[in-house]
């Protein structure tokens, strides 16, 4: 399979020790440059039964930009609500989400933050089952439930490395934000944008959004905070999606964060 687009060249620049996690902060190596979180886990350690009851609430994303295909995968918040990546919907005029059945229907854009790299899309005529949201700590594992170029769902391993900052441009702008990120040792597959991180309780704990060339089992997610706030504070506001041409960078450097 292809790499996924948003791939990055990543330099690395030391500002400091993040939040605890599973490890101690004080046991935490230096952030490597480029950064190297080692290998992925062999397995994501959920059962059958496990991936058969999350799966249902995940989807994958497609559309038409600039005459041509745009996918990427996301997740219920809400029962009529999915979370995805901004950069998947850039240019989408008529975004339509499949489900595992492969049940196809449109979807309407109702909230996009270039900055986190974050959108929302409420589905009608569907009602899905939301997925609680909550934090990793270093060395937390678990499965990516991404929909890679295809119909077929595939859940792959994660390990946490570490929370970081990277420093990248806004989807869609030439501005230069800070993503709260967390740093993954994956392997991110084209089609995994805005898949959900789901680790042993279930719980999202982060947002797939980025790979790296450098390295194939170097990932970023998103942190879920964003998520919640875009719930809460985005809906009803007014939505603007870069259109069709607009390019958005994804280099970017990465700082050890909080």
């Amino acid at each position: 399979m292809r790499r996924c687009w948003a791939a990055v060249l990543l330099t690395t620049a030391l500002v400091g020790v993040g939040c605890g996690g599973n490890r101690s902060d004080t046991m935490r190596p230096p952030l490597a440059d480029p950064p190297d979180p080692g290998p992925p886990p062999a397995s994501h350690g959920l059962s059958a039964s496990e991936v058969a009851r999350i799966a249902p609430s995940t989807v994958r994303v497609f559309g038409i930009s600039c005459g041509r295909a745009a996918e990427g995968s996301g997740f219920a918040i809400a029962h009529d609500i999915i979370v995805t990546n901004a950069h998947v919907l850039v240019g989408v005029d008529d975004p339509t989400i499949e489900v595992g059945s492969g049940l196809r229907t449109e979807a309407d854009i109702v909230a996009f933050d270039a900055h986190n790299d974050l959108a929302l899309l409420r589905v009608e005529g569907l009602r899905f089952e939301p997925l609680p949201l909550g934090t990793a700590g270093d060395g937390t594992t678990g499965g990516v439930f991404g929909w890679e170029q295809g119909p077929e769902l595939e859940v792959t391993p994660f390990r946490v490395d570490r929370p970081v900052t990277v420093r990248i441009e806004a989807v869609g702008t030439d501005e230069r934000v800070g993503r709260p990120s967390y740093l993954l040792a994956a392997d991110i597959e084209s089609g995994d944008s805005g898949a959900p991180l789901i680790d042993g309780t279930g719980t999202v704990v982060g947002i797939v959004y980025m790979s790296t060339t450098r390295d194939a089992s170097v990932g970023y997610a998103l942190r879920t905070a964003p998520v919640e706030d875009l719930l809460e504070n985005g809906l009803g506001q007014p939505v603007t999606v870069p259109p069709c041409g607009v390019t958005t960078r994804s280099d970017g450097t990465a700082e050890d964060g909080s």
